[in-house]
């Protein structure tokens, strides 16, 4: 090609690059018409939230400007600034909220200029800058129709109207736009909380951070995990609901009052001091905050941080061991360190555990589950006194705990001392040279025992239990039992016969219950390899119950529980022959208490009954029943005869008679208690309900159950009442819930009838 013929294409191209770099460096701050003819809809053409730089709104004299923040600043992370009136951060979340009804805001309707009330003195000017583009504008007056909607118009365009939602947004004025976090820093975030009180009688205190752990300041011990983040929940709370006026809020401080300063952990960041006290002059509920400072930031706040400046001084020293929850807790080693002593050293693997040593090996699900236990044990542990080391309180080390982390991997270590006279171990926290005071009980869980690894079934599961024996249900033919009254129980010709007490029938479904309740038994915890004496077997209240079971070869089995004294939420109890200690479930004690003796005459067959009659404070009730099944009163007592009556007094004396049938029919003891005449406090002396009921035998003949309730008790974990029934020397307890329908007022549909 000549170099003529290139002089137009070049031209053209040159051309065309003056062209774009005029419409980039002189025609960028307008809206092409392109875009106003693809989005004439919208009442901002080519907006785009994430190019919004400012936003200038003019109101009454005073303009608010928000500007975006692009490295964060002195300001924080906000990523907004609010410049005017006065500079301070902005809530991000509400300038959010203001560039979504920018950006979906719509062009209801295009109206004249004559027709487009308030522009001449509009209420909000305004300056939106998008990217090269800004958007000036004026709100004015509220447009006839839609509803709320306001009339704007755009520099260099007619009129249109916006709909309420945008109209409402742009009219709520600087305070909407104050960031309401008045704590910016969390715990992660803070090296240092001081906090001092101007009267009243609460109490200040400061704690620093330590590594991932604060320390309280005098002492030098680990504050309270728990405390610490009481403290920063209650300071992350706390969020300004309204702003007033810096002079409202001086006069408010007059009274007791706190201050809290924050020291954050990075030099970058500054320090912030908020002084909080006296009731807010114009709210109901909350306290006056002011945070001090550059600008001074006056609010009304909810008082929950009040409460907890109050509440955290007393338990700020940490009276845990551990630091660690117990899912934190990553590796874990037990150990005893005299010569040649235990060590237990276990450490997570997938969903379980793995024992390093004494063996290696994966724990099966059972033995992880009984780790978890111990775990729980140790992070739940508490001390009964926790202060500084000094010079008397050197004490010889036999036993040291250490546990690694998870996440940050650090190392926990304390160590433990022989028990005192009253039982209790003195404990050393590594981390902060901390002695501490713990309970035999909760002491004894640092030491290394191989019982812990035990799955939680007491019985025989694994062939490496062989310290254990089997228990096989299905073989039972005896019971020995001192829990109660002495109770001994053998299956005879596949019948349950009660050799002690005698003169008694026995129930085979107790009998069953029973079995089924040891047959599938499961520990709370194994705490111990042996009894140290302190568990109370062989003391008041303990016992053992033995299952006698066919060995198939002339010789029997027996699997026996031996109970000592409560502990720890259940009871103390071991296999003899074992000797490992652990904690049952108070339930499973309860259960081996009750007598097997025959329940089912309080089951009143219902199809024989024939008369009721209930005496409850000496007010008696009856009925009977008459030809067809249909009850009726008899007479006696606050119910005249039903001879007399209409219709509708039959009908509800038949509903009554109903309703007492049915409670009777649901009646039913959950156990027998004891032998012999009713004990002190049972309320037979004046029952609490007496029962009578008249059954007549296809024969014709008749029969009479008396049955008496007494006081309110509780048998386990439930409540009951005392009950006895005529014929029968014991005293069984009938749930409350069965009782309570025969009741009133207010409990069953009869509750006139013995009021």
């Amino acid at each position: 090609m000549r170099a003529r013929d290139a002089v137009t294409p070049v031209s053209l191209v040159v051309l065309a690059a003056g062209a774009a770099a005029y419409a980039y460096t002189i025609d960028r701050r307008a809206i092409s018409d392109a875009d106003r003819a693809a989005r004439r809809g919208e009442a901002f053409p080519s907006f785009r939230v994430d190019r919004v730089a400012r936003i200038e709104l003019d109101q009454a004299g005073q303009s608010l400007v928000l500007e975006r923040d692009r490295d964060g600043g002195s300001a924080g992370a906000s990523g907004w600034l609010i410049t005017s009136p006065r500079r301070e951060r902005a809530d991000p979340a509400e300038v959010d909220t203001l560039l979504r009804e920018l950006e979906l805001a719509r062009r209801v309707r295009e109206v004249a200029e004559d027709d487009a009330a308030g522009l001449a003195q509009p209420r909000i000017v305004g300056c939106v800058t998008v990217g090269s583009i800004e958007y000036r504008f004026e709100l004015g007056d509220d447009a006839t129709r839609p509803e709320g909607a306001a009339y704007m118009r755009l520099d260099g365009e007619n009129p249109f109207v916006i709909g309420r939602s945008l109209k409402v947004q742009l009219l709520r004025g600087f305070d909407a736009y104050r960031d309401r976090v008045l704590f910016p820093y969390g715990a992660s975030d803070t090296a240092r909380v001081d906090v001092a009180t101007t009267g009243g009688s609460a109490a200040g205190f400061s704690i620093e951070r330590r590594g991932a752990t604060f320390r309280v300041v005098g002492p030098g011990l680990r504050a309270s995990r728990a405390a610490v983040d009481q403290l920063f929940a209650a300071m992350g709370d706390t969020r300004a609901e309204s702003f007033i006026d810096d002079g409202q809020a001086d006069a408010a401080m007059t009274g007791p009052s706190w201050k809290v300063s924050l020291v954050p952990r990075s030099g970058e960041r500054a320090p912030i001091a908020l002084r909080i006290g006296g009731k807010c002059p114009t709210e109901s509920e909350g306290v006056v905050v002011v945070r001090d400072g550059s600008p001074r930031i006056s609010a009304c706040a909810p008082n929950p941080l009040a409460l907890a400046l109050q509440s955290v001084p007393g338990a700020l020293v940490d009276m845990s061991p551990l630091f660690a929850r117990a899912d934190e807790i990553e590796e874990l080693r037990l150990e005893a360190l005299a010569t040649g002593g235990r060590r237990l050293d276990l450490a997570r693997k997938d969903r379980g555990w793995h024992e390093r040593s004494p063996e290696e090996r994966d724990l099966d699900p059972g033995e992880s589950e009984s780790v978890n236990a111990l775990a729980s044990a140790l992070a739940d542990a508490r001390a009964t006194q926790a202060r500084p080391a000094a010079g008397e309180d050197a004490f010889a080390v036999s036993a040291r705990a250490t546990i690694v982390r998870a996440g940050d991997g650090f190392s926990e270590v304390v160590e433990v001392g022989l028990p005192g006279p009253d039982g209790s171990s003195p404990m050393r926290r590594r981390e902060d040279g901390a002695i501490l005071r713990l309970r035999a009980a909760v002491a004894r869980r640092f030491w290394p025992q191989s019982a812990t690894l035990r799955g939680r079934a007491i019985w025989r599961s694994q062939p490496r239990d062989r310290s254990r024996v089997r228990f096989d249900a299905g073989s039972i033919v005896g019971v020995d039992d001192t829990c109660s009254e002495p109770q001994r129980l053998e299956l005879l010709h596949g019948v349950w016969t009660l050799r002690k007490p005698l003169g008694f029938v026995a129930d085979a479904l107790s009998v069953a219950d029973l079995v089924e309740a040891f047959a599938h038994a499961k520990a709370e915890a194994w705490i111990a390899d042996a009894d140290d004496g302190t568990f109370g077997f062989g003391g008041p209240g303990s016992c053992q119950i033995a299952f006698r079971m066919d060995g198939g070869s002339g010789a029997d089995e027996r699997a026996i529980v031996e109970f000592g004294a409560p502990g720890e939420g259940g009871v103390y109890a071991r296999l003899p022959g074992d000797g490992a200690v652990f904690v049952a479930p108070a339930d499973l004690r309860d259960t081996a208490s009750h007598l097997a003796i025959d329940r089912t005459q309080f089951h009143l067959d219902l199809a024989a009954l024939q008369e009721i009659a209930l005496v409850r404070d000496g007010r008696r009730v009856a009925f009977s029943r008459a030809g067809g099944g249909r009850w009726l009163t008899n007479g006696e007592g606050d119910v005249p005869a039903l001879a007399l009556q209409t219709k509708q007094s039959q009908a509800d004396a038949a509903a009554s008679g109903e309703a007492v049938e049915a409670a009777l029919g649901a009646l039913s003891a959950s156990a027998a208690l004891h032998t012999g005449p009713p004990a002190p406090g049972e309320g037979f002396s004046a029952p609490t309900l007496e029962i009578r009921a008249t059954l007549r035998s296809d024969a014709g003949n008749s029969s009479e159950t008396r049955i008496a309730i007494g006081a309110l008790t509780r048998v386990g974990s439930a409540e009951a009442y005392f009950a006895r029934i005529a014929g029968i020397e014991a005293t069984f307890a009938v749930p409350r819930a069965a009782v309570q329908v025969l009741l009133g007022p207010g409990e069953g549909a009869h509750r006139s009838l013995l009021r």
